[in-house]
């Protein structure tokens, strides 16, 4: 009887070369690959995953799982509950599972909860990591990200522009995600100190990345969903 198995596999940033080994292999064997997916008000979908993995796995083996972008909580968790009983589904029927995840799995992936639950109901999980966004940002930027004892620090949106600078005097490289969310506190930040560096990238891996280091040209930009920002002391 074949096995089956379910690997959650973390996608990188956006562009496809920056997939590893691993990945490619794990995408090549599947049976079927779950990605997560985007609808319009229009109703088109798309998905940026499968613009990832599309040379590595035909679009018969793609199923896609839109996912509302809202902070309706309730919504993500009913479709991450269709997708747990696919996985069943397709792991019942013998097939190597692949859940493709945009980024790194281990860094704010709401998608965990779908793995923490087959884990909990003893179904083994592998998970493949990837290259996360703020290292590819800090390579488009040829940052060193931290050197020596400078300390790193992800934050996901939720501070003010006096705990940011009392962090970057504390010696922490600041990695900002979820740039809409935190707009007043960057904006403070920025035009009330000339000794923070501020290296803001969106969109990177894609043909669309754009990057810039000059304050007055980041705070003019929309800051869409997929964007962050890299701030240090200079």
């Amino acid at each position: 009887m074949k096995s089956s198995s379910v690997t959650f596999l973390s996608l990188g940033p956006g562009d496809p070369e920056l997939l590893t080994l691993q990945a490619v292999k794990a995408l090549r064997s599947a049976d079927v690959v779950l990605l997560p997916a985007t609808r319009t008000v229009a109703g088109v979908q798309s998905s940026r995953a499968a613009e990832i993995v599309g040379e590595w796995c035909p679009r018969e083996r793609q199923r896609f799982y839109p996912l509302p972008m809202s902070a309706d909580r309730q919504a993500v968790m009913a479709v991450y509950g269709e997708m747990y009983s696919d996985i069943l589904h397709f792991l019942n029927e013998g097939n190597n599972v692949v859940v493709g995840v945009e980024g790194d799995i281990s860094i704010y992936a709401s998608i965990h909860y779908v793995q923490d639950r087959l884990c909990a109901d003893g179904i083994e999980v592998r998970q493949l990591p990837g290259i996360p966004s703020f290292i590819a940002a800090a390579s488009c930027a040829a940052l060193s990200l931290v050197s020596q004892q400078e300390r790193l620090l992800v934050i996901p949106g939720d501070c003010s522009a006096e705990e940011l600078l009392d962090l970057l005097h504390k010696h922490y490289t600041i990695v900002l995600m979820k740039l809409s969310h935190c707009r007043k506190a960057l904006t403070t930040l920025l035009q009330g100190n000339n000794s923070v560096e501020c290296h803001y990238i969106e969109n990177v891996g894609l043909p669309s990345e754009y990057y810039s280091s000059d304050s007055p040209t980041i705070l003019s930009r929309q800051m869409p969903y997929f964007s962050l920002a890299i701030l240090k002391l200079r």
